[in-house]
């Protein structure tokens, strides 16, 4: 039994030893992990529904609103109806934003690249694999 869980053991304290290091790296930004992960989002995707940022990203929606708004208040996104359904909600990176998450970005990248760089290229996509296995298996089973 111990060996069956020492792999999902080993996964959550990666996770959380990472987010932790995420979180340093972001430090001194002026965002936060929410945040940076939302702009991160719609500086590869361009411009989202609401929804379609939810689903892209490890924001549970009632939060994303309110990550949004702080968003908009610093200047780095827009947000736009639809013009033909009114529930819906596009949202976008700001010139501002756009210049923002880069100089971030730059940062983070570094910091994290420094983490993974523990690993030779060739383990490095061996654990990509792996996880996304595991996590495709995980989902499954969570939709069932």
């Amino acid at each position: 039994m111990e060996k069956d869980l020492k792999s999902l053991v080993i996964i959550f304290k990666a996770q959380t030893s990472l987010a932790l290091s995420v979180k340093k790296s972001l430090e001194n930004t002026g965002l936060n992990m929410n945040e940076f992960v939302a702009m991160e989002a719609l500086y590869i995707k361009n411009k989202l529904t609401t929804q379609q940022l939810v689903d892209s990203v490890l924001i549970p929606n009632s939060s994303m609103t309110y990550v949004l708004d702080i968003l908009r208040d610093k200047g780095y996104i827009t947000r736009e109806r639809c013009t033909t359904d009114r529930r819906i909600q596009y949202v976008e990176l700001s010139l501002e934003g756009k210049a923002a998450f880069e100089k971030v970005y730059q940062k983070h990248s570094e910091y994290s690249r420094d983490i993974l760089d523990v690993m030779d290229p060739e383990e490095e996509k061996i654990m990509q694999e792996a996880l996304k296995k595991v996590g495709k298996k995980a989902l499954e089973r969570n939709t069932k």
